[in-house]
């Protein structure tokens, strides 16, 4: 994969453990969905974190940064 200014995007699947009693993900639970889509896209450009902290490039995850997440639009598990 090269580098473009496509939209990256990779299917998610959402688990029943991932919801709140109302059956809307757990807000915490973004951060992590963040951190495996980056982890993907690095990984399809052929750049896993390993080769990154190898090349001495210092990888931030989602959890250490502050995010803004836009909750206009509840997630759910799939019916």
């Amino acid at each position: 994969m090269q580098i473009t200014d496509k939209p990256f995007r990779m299917p998610l699947r959402v688990y029943y453990e991932d919801t709140d009693a109302g059956g809307v993900v757990y807000y915490a639970n973004y951060l992590v969905y963040f951190e495996r889509a980056r982890t993907q896209l690095l990984n399809d450009l052929g750049l896993p974190y390993k080769e990154l902290e190898r090349r001495g490039l210092e990888v931030r995850r989602a959890n250490r940064c502050l995010a803004t997440i836009d909750h206009s639009t509840p997630t759910t598990p799939p019916r």
